[in-house]
């Protein structure tokens, strides 16, 4: 370049390395030179890689630059950003046979691609012309038309290459083959697609054979729609949105597919469609659970009178017993429904984390077997912390017995306990976890692993990596539902073939309210085997579950009044003389709602307390219980014992 031009002015090693480096950084540049003759514009484009083109321009003295343009012979129009034709020259004249103002008025497409074709509309009817576009100073557009069959073979190699265009692309036969791919497409697919491969071996999930899909491209059906499909990749999913195209190659029409990567698109979809499914669960085991709670308390409320009656050598004592043990795992089931969706009802109490372990560990013995060695790991001054014990086993148990059938041929359970101070916030998992004191629960296996695409889902409700019939997918949903309600976080990491590892955030419990706990569970104990005395209304729609409620109060030294809905008990209440000492009511009932009537009875007898029952969850009518002084709540199902306590308290 520097030899070509220094016939022209001084020093022209200093104009090229200014307008390449210029090119290099926007795309192209040009700059006008007085030289030895005239004024002359050199233009520079980067085309790609280390390739740049080169171009010279004569103006003359007294020609003005726009019109220097009439001497190349290519068909060139220059326009402004806003698609006004400034200048055309007179090669482009005679194409268009007419003068034209705007880019619409030329181009039935807008905006323009360089290196395609695009449709023209000209005086005499439309045709199709290779483009390419320049810019220019001052936003302006240098456009072009080079016709294909007018291109020479050197022409041809200095546009970029199929493989090099920067978006993924494949060029589909007739037959349903590719003919090419480029490299980026090869990249996203993983896959070296040799010419012959078929699509059908790359891509599924149409709902229809990926056959009739390219011949409806091919027929000019869905001409241009795109499609979003899951590659068939064996390690890992990925999905791909892609848009035919039908050009004519030789005589030939062939597909030219444009991919884009829709993995994450997919996945912020199908975490919104499982967000609104585990609510729709929720909401109907929520409805379930109240009536399955209330046969549930008739059920086992008349056992536990019934086994009031029958000693151990009673030959109906283990009857009743069985009854009674399977309407507990039937409420058990309901609950294990409700905790993913954290609607269960908790009983938090102080709790000693290392105590609850050792307790558990001759159970969590035998679950494993004897193929699995369990080890404990525990730090000596483990901190309190506040939670549901029951529960808390159950989250304990669900994650050990997971680890057990993780290992086929055996291996090692290991549970650690730790105390671990957070000075920052912890990020991960789309959770974060705040700062603060922590006691820390972490269940490691050396088992088969999780894979990493399953590592997201298998928190979600009836998900199961086991076989069918193995297991209900219920657990680690629920054991998730538990340890958030309980204020705490619980994440997973696992390595394929060499194990995985649960770990529980649980949040330490202070000092000064770990006393006052302490001060409020001996005041119970003491108040527990007191014999009851005072006078209960009880409210119940549901007869079975009033009758037994009834019968356990007054066998527990109450007098009961009882009432089967809300208007009733204030209708009772009308009577002055009458002293309650204590309201048991339903929560959900025709008519009135249990906090709506007893608002209404606090008003003219404000020092009466209040136990609401229900076989909803608590927060479903919390807010409208703050408003209650002196109330309490009890979950259905409720044993004999459970009633009598709570009103016991509550008197107290």
């Amino acid at each position: 370049m520097s030899q070509s031009l220094s016939g022209l002015f001084a020093h022209p090693e200093t104009v090229i390395r200014r307008l390449k480096k210029k090119a290099m950084s926007r795309g192209s540049a040009q700059e006008d030179i007085l030289t030895k003759r005239d004024w002359s514009r050199i233009s520079v484009q980067q085309l790609s890689g280390d390739a740049f083109l080169w171009r010279i321009e004569h103006f003359g003295n007294l020609v003005p630059k726009d019109q220097s343009a009439d001497t190349v012979s290519l068909p060139m129009l220059t326009a402004s950003k806003t698609g006004t034709v400034l200048f055309m020259n007179k090669e482009m004249r005679l194409v268009l046979g007419e003068r034209v103002k705007t880019l619409d008025r030329i181009f039935t497409q807008l905006p323009l691609r360089t290196g395609t074709k695009h449709e023209i509309a000209t005086k005499n009817g439309k045709i199709t012309r290779l483009i390419t576009e320049i810019s220019g100073s001052g936003g302006r557009r240098e456009i072009y038309f080079i016709p294909e069959n007018e291109m020479s073979e050197q022409s041809r190699l200095s546009l970029p290459s199929f493989d090099e265009l920067p978006v993924p692309m494949l060029k589909i036969g007739r037959d349903g083959n590719i003919l090419a791919a480029n490299r980026l497409a090869r990249n996203l697919l993983a896959d070296p697609l040799l010419p012959g491969t078929s699509v059908s071996e790359l891509v599924e999930g149409l709902g229809r054979s990926v056959r009739d899909w390219l011949e409806d491209a091919f027929q000019g059906r869905g001409h241009k729609k795109s499609e979003v499909i899951r590659a068939r990749k064996p390690e890992k999913e990925v999905f791909l949105q892609i848009t035919l195209s039908q050009i004519t190659q030789g005589e030939t029409p062939v597909l030219i597919a444009v991919l884009t990567d829709a993995t994450e698109l997919k996945t912020l979809e199908a975490q919104f469609v499982q967000s609104q499914k585990m609510q729709a669960i929720g909401q109907l085991a929520g409805g379930v659970a109240h009536d399955f709670n209330n046969l549930l308390t008739a059920i086992t409320g008349h056992c536990d009178l019934l086994l009031l009656r029958h000693k151990k050598g009673d030959p109906d004592f283990s009857d009743l017993t069985q009854i009674n043990q399977n309407a507990h795992r039937a409420a058990s089931l309901v609950g294990q429904l409700l905790a993913f969706s954290r609607k269960q009802n908790l009983q938090p109490e102080v709790l000693n984390l290392r105590e609850i372990l050792c307790d558990l560990t001759h159970l969590l013995d035998r679950l494993v077997g004897e193929k699995v060695l369990l080890k404990l790991i525990h730090d000596p001054d483990l901190p309190p912390i506040r939670a549901d014990k029951r529960q808390l086993e159950q989250v304990l148990m669900n994650l050990v017995v997971n680890a057990r059938d993780a290992m086929h041929d055996g291996g090692e359970i290991r549970i650690e306990t730790k105390v671990e101070t957070l000075k920052g916030p912890l990020r991960r998992d789309r959770a974060e976890v705040p700062v603060g004191d922590y006691v820390t629960v972490r269940v490691f296996d050396t088992g088969i692993g999780i894979a990493a695409d399953k590592l997201t889902k298998i928190f979600e409700p009836f998900y199961t990596t086991k076989k069918t019939g193995e297991g209900t997918g219920l657990g680690l949903s629920m054991a998730y539902g538990i340890v958030k309600q309980t204020g705490g976080f619980i994440f997973v990491d696992s390595v394929v073939a060499r194990g995985t590892v649960f770990t529980i955030y649980l949040p330490c419990y202070q000092t000064s309210e770990v006393n006052e706990a302490q001060k409020v569970l001996s005041h119970s104990k003491e108040t527990e085997n007191e014999e009851g005395e005072g006078v209960v209304l009880l409210v119940e729609d549901e007869a079975p579950v009033r009758a037994f409620a009834s019968r356990a109060l007054r066998l527990g030294g109450y007098t009961v009044i009882e009432a089967d809905s809300a208007e009733v008990a204030l209708k009772t209440l009308e009577d002055p003389s009458l002293d309650v000492d204590v309201f048991v009511t339903d929560v959900v009932m025709p008519g009135l709602d249990g906090p709506s009537w007893v608002r209404q009875a606090l008003r003219d007898r404000p020092d009466v307390k209040v136990v609401f029952v229900s076989g909803y969850a608590e927060e479903a009518f919390e807010e409208g219980q703050k408003k209650i002084p002196n109330s309490i709540f009890l979950p259905k199902p409720f044993s004999l014992k459970d009633l009598t306590q709570t009103v016991r308290k509550q008197i107290h």
